[in-house]
């Protein structure tokens, strides 16, 4: 893959993670559901009185969820470190309409990292995260069965399937478009 292309497809991945972080999301739930960004219901669970399970949290805690004002530090400081002009929904806009150069293909690497990371983090404080199946299988890339993670090494199936997709925990392979979940599943025979 030259580098041309490859900073194209790590832009466009950049931008799905954008996308996640700053425009509306559509969901069906037995019918079509809008919902809103995720910095925007992130926005509304700083001083939310519950966490994600529904309990309530009690007077004596601070008027501010601290994990969710700790991530808008952090998404707020880095992104007007890495573009100028308006606030940071602005500038996530921007940059997701930009055009990158190949060598900027470091920089852009860097950012899909910590925006990934954002929507993962942001999606675990909102109580988002998909359901994970393990399959009893190993992986059709590096034919691993197990993975071994945690401060215990815990050992648990590598493969794992959910709403978004598949993935090898052990090589870090993920099968997300329809394309690659068809391949995926041709591979598992």
């Amino acid at each position: 893959m030259s580098d041309t292309e490859l900073v194209a497809h790590t832009a466009t991945k950049l931008r799905d993670s954008i996308h996640l972080l700053i425009h509306t999301q559509t969901h069906w739930i037995g019918k079509v559901a809008v919902a809103d960004s995720l910095y925007q219901r992130m926005r509304q669970a700083l001083t939310a009185a519950s966490t994600p399970s529904g309990a309530a949290i009690q007077a004596s805690k601070a008027p501010a969820r601290i994990d969710v004002l700790a991530w808008f530090c952090d998404v707020d400081t880095t992104v007007a470190r890495w573009h100028t002009g308006g606030d940071t929904i602005n500038r996530l806009a921007q940059m997701y309409e930009a055009a990158w150069a190949p060598e900027q293909l470091d920089h852009v690497k860097a950012m899909l990292r910590r925006c990934e990371a954002w929507v993962a983090s942001a999606q675990e404080m909102l109580g988002d995260n998909a359901v994970e199946v393990p399959l009893r299988r190993p992986c059709p890339r590096c034919n691993e069965l197990w993975c071994y993670g945690g401060a215990d090494h815990t050992r648990s199936f590598a493969l794992r399937v959910s709403e978004h997709g598949a993935q090898c925990k052990a090589c870090r392979a993920r099968w997300v478009t329809d394309q690659e979940i068809g391949v995926f599943i041709q591979m598992l025979g």
